[in-house]
């Protein structure tokens, strides 16, 4: 068997996260930062890979559970992202090494499938879809296909230290019928704005979720990067739900990006923060299996 490979994007925090129904939900932004997974079959009669990647083989003995195999071989993962961030690290590790092995053992792994393996390991992204979905994290239910991202750009910062996302998602405080039926109205507003590529209520709608959020994991950076983006004319404030990272959406497409991306970082300098600047991943077509 020839070596295979597998491929997930990463993310920066959540569009959009709260609850509907009693349901907990999210919209992850997609970000063009990718992990990529490598494995070599072998006839040794085990499994290796990284040890501090420890959730990556516990989706790959669902996987020989779910498909009645047994994998033997190595399995190497390269540039993923620090975890505990809200890059969704953990999540794009486990989907590529799914899709890696899947290869290699010629199975017809569905996203749908991955979806219900990563669930029993941890509330997950919903980054196994082609489009970007409105995903009940707990569940690993589609809400709504929202579509393709318009052009946008992300200059973020860290905060530093690290959330722990099962331990957050058991803590978190209850959300009210007011929040709940704002969250639905929010979410509405998402898909009106995926529907006609309006990035100015993409943005609109990710500072309100952030805002919102504040009281729950609150980052304190917020009320300053709400301001820079006003002052510069940015998109909106994003920020990781269960996460250290928050940043600034800029549409890619303007003419103005590159000066602002410049303001942006420089001024963020001053904050003794590590910065990011991602381009958003606009189509995960050919990186799905």
């Amino acid at each position: 068997m020839k070596a295979t490979t597998g491929t997930a994007c990463h993310t920066f925090g959540e569009l959009l996260q709260g609850q509907r129904e009693g349901v907990p939900f999210l919209v992850s932004l997609p970000i063009a930062s990718y992990v990529n997974a490598t494995f070599y079959p072998s006839a040794s009669g085990e499994l290796l890979t990284s040890p501090q990647k420890i959730k990556v083989r516990r989706i790959l003995r669902h996987l020989m559970r779910e498909y009645q195999i047994s994998i033997q071989g190595t399995l190497l993962l390269e540039q993923s992202l620090p975890e505990g961030k809200g890059f969704a690290t953990s999540t794009a590790d486990m989907i590529a090494a799914c899709r890696a092995v899947s290869k290699a053992y010629k199975l017809r792994l569905l996203p749908q499938h991955i979806s219900s393996m990563l669930v029993q390991v941890e509330p997950t992204d919903g980054i196994m879809y082609e489009e970007v979905v409105a995903y009940q994290h707990h569940h690993g239910r589609v809400v709504a296909s929202l579509g393709q991202l318009p052009p946008m750009k992300i200059i973020g910062v860290d905060r530093g230290g690290k959330v722990d996302t099962v331990s957050f998602n058991k803590r978190q405080a209850a959300y009210t019928p007011q929040e709940e039926k704002e969250y639905d109205h929010l979410l509405l507003k998402l898909q009106e704005a995926f529907r006609t590529g309006d990035s100015e209520l993409i943005g609109h709608v990710a500072t309100r979720s952030a805002e919102m959020h504040q009281k729950r994991l609150p980052h304190p950076d917020f009320n300053e990067l709400k301001a820079l983006c006003q002052d510069i004319g940015g998109l909106g404030v994003i920020v990781a739900h269960s996460g250290t990272l928050a940043g600034i959406l800029l549409d890619a497409s303007s003419s103005s990006c590159a000066h602002q991306t410049d303001v942006l970082r420089q001024c963020m300098e001053n904050w003794h923060r590590s910065i990011y600047t991602f381009d958003t991943a606009r189509n995960q077509k050919g990186i799905t299996v």
